[in-house]
């Protein structure tokens, strides 16, 4: 199957979804070359964990039936719109034959195009294969539009087509490189070269277009050689490791610790790398960072203070920049940071600081980071990572986490993901944990629970904020594998996430929290927008 060799050609070894009677033939088939399509509890659920493989990956495919699946998969769509992830929608439709006579056919809404609609207004490229002649063509145009723009597309496929051969190219796919200005490289390289020359401080800012490019081991080489800073934005969490000596950790204006924001904020230069300028990602536009020291690499152009450089993008310029600095010894690098500790106050509530501190603890280069929206991404502003994080760190999409770790433990089956979600966002897409064990994922899912939506109650708080609990160490007993376990104090958190982390099996710490606890990087927040008022 020619769609089988593309994902296959980059990287893709399954899929995810929710089968249909419209989509049967096409996960029949796409099971006999070889692409599972791996079931999860409901079609957003699996959209978030192509997501989540498709960031490691690079490439991730989702696949549903038409309507009732369709449109469940729009949130996760939007998601990787706007967080800007390389993600296939491959969706089933009832054949031409059903459609030609206009019946009211089951899971139609409005029109047969009703669902292409949609989905043309939140993906890249998008293509109805109705047309063996074409189809081929059209699924490489819409390949090549995501891996390109690095944004979602679309498939749909007739299932009285699924079947039919067509002619297809045994050639890969040949992106188009991204446009670049030689002239102008050279000049805003010469330009950034000189503004650090006379620079008596600089730092790198991470964005999350440095992964998005493939360009991380350039960031770290670069970082090395000169012996530079390097603060992350949210969105780019775990592109830079934040055990190494030169890592200051998360930059998110206000959100911050005081010395993460004075090491960035009063650095004579910033290189900032690939960073998306959204609300989140500045803190509710907290961020003060002065033009006039900003030298801002975007996926197009560069800017060194005011002078603009059109065609320069940053997958062009970060080598061309590294190449221009790589005369010299490299410099001498800071002590490694030291190993968190957690240490027990005993038998006292725990604070979302404190299981913060925990769990940082106890993750090594063996584990991923998931984190969901809300006070727990706040909170993981302060819990350095040694590899990857995942989050919905922009769209910030409640129920994100728990789904996504199915599809990051098959991207990247060496390493754990451990799973940071608030009661909320777990009662919305908890249910996934029982089906990333079915398929031989076993992440570690500490829950979060403050009794409701603790992000909102420094804000506006009301009985919209209250939620019923969950025992949410019960649901291993429900799923038939792995082990639950209750804290409320530290000591009980210290033990049963020590056995958490020694277990192969899913994990799932229910941790009750006080009402009122939130973390510092929130706390500092609202103190930084109540000044606003």
């Amino acid at each position: 199957m020619h769609l089988v060799r593309r994902l296959r050609e980059h990287g893709v070894e399954v899929g995810f979804g929710i089968v249909g009677d419209y989509a049967l033939r096409l996960f029949g088939a796409l099971e006999e070359e070889g692409m599972s399509m791996l079931v999860t509890a409901d079609e957003q659920g699996a959209g978030f964990a192509a997501d989540a493989y498709a960031r490691l990956r690079g490439l991730g495919v989702v696949g549903c039936t038409f309507g009732v699946g369709g449109l469940k998969l729009v949130n996760a769509t939007a998601n990787a719109w706007a967080e800007q992830v390389p993600l296939l929608i491959v969706s089933g439709a009832p054949g031409l034959a059903e459609q030609a006579g206009g019946a009211l056919l089951h899971h139609r809404v409005k029109e047969f195009d009703t669902q292409f609609n949609v989905y043309s207004n939140l993906t890249v490229a998008q293509a109805v294969l109705d047309n063996p002649v074409t189809a081929a063509a059209e699924i490489d145009r819409v390949i090549t539009a995501i891996l390109e723009q690095q944004r979602p597309g679309y498939l749909e496929i007739p299932r009285d087509l699924v079947g039919v051969t067509i002619e297809s190219s045994p050639d890969p796919i040949r992106l188009a490189a991204q446009r670049v200005d030689p002239a102008k490289l050279a000049a805003a390289v010469d330009d950034v070269v000189a503004a650090m020359r006379a620079a008596k401080s600089a730092v790198i800012l991470n964005g999350v277009m440095v992964a998005r490019r493939s360009l991380a081991a350039h960031l770290l080489e670069l970082a090395e050689h000169l012996g530079l800073p390097v603060a992350t934005s949210s969105m780019a969490k775990g592109v830079f490791p934040e055990t190494h000596p030169l890592s200051l950790g998360v930059y998110q204006g206000a959100v911050s610790p005081a010395e993460v924001v004075a090491a960035v904020e009063t650095a004579d230069v910033i290189l900032s790398f690939g960073v998306l300028p959204t609300d989140l990602t500045f803190g509710g536009f907290t961020a003060h960072i002065a033009p006039t020291h900003l030298v801002d690499c975007t996926d197009n152009d560069v800017s060194v203070g005011l002078h603009t450089y059109r065609d320069v993008p940053l997958a062009a310029f970060m080598p061309a920049l590294l190449a221009a600095v790589a005369d010299g010894q490299d410099a001498r690098l800071p002590p490694v940071h030291g190993r968190p500790r957690f240490i027990s106050e005993g038998h006292v509530p725990i604070h979302v600081e404190r299981l913060v501190s925990a769990v940082a603890a106890q993750m090594d280069e063996r584990h991923g980071l998931i984190v969901d929206p809300g006070d727990c991404l706040f909170a993981a502003v302060e819990l350095p990572v040694p590899a990857w994080a995942l989050s919905s760190a922009y769209y910030a999409t409640m129920g994100y986490a728990v789904p996504a770790a199915l599809g990051a433990g098959k991207a990247d089956p060496g390493r754990r993901p451990v799973v940071l979600v608030g009661d909320g966002a777990f009662a919305m897409s908890g249910l996934e944990a029982g089906w990333s064990a079915f398929h031989g994922v076993v992440p570690i899912i500490i829950v979060v629970d403050n009794s409701g939506y603790g992000t909102q109650r420094p804000m506006l708080d009301g009985p919209f904020n209250d939620i019923p609990s969950v025992a949410a160490e019960y649901l291993p007993k429900l799923f038939g594998t792995g082990k639950g376990w209750l804290a409320a104090t530290e000591d009980e958190l210290e033990s049963v996430l020590g056995e958490a982390f020694a277990s192969d099996h899913l994990a799932i710490v229910h941790v009750k929290v006080p009402r009122s606890s939130i973390s510092p990087a929130l706390s500092r927040l609202t103190d930084a927008l109540a000044k606003r008022v």
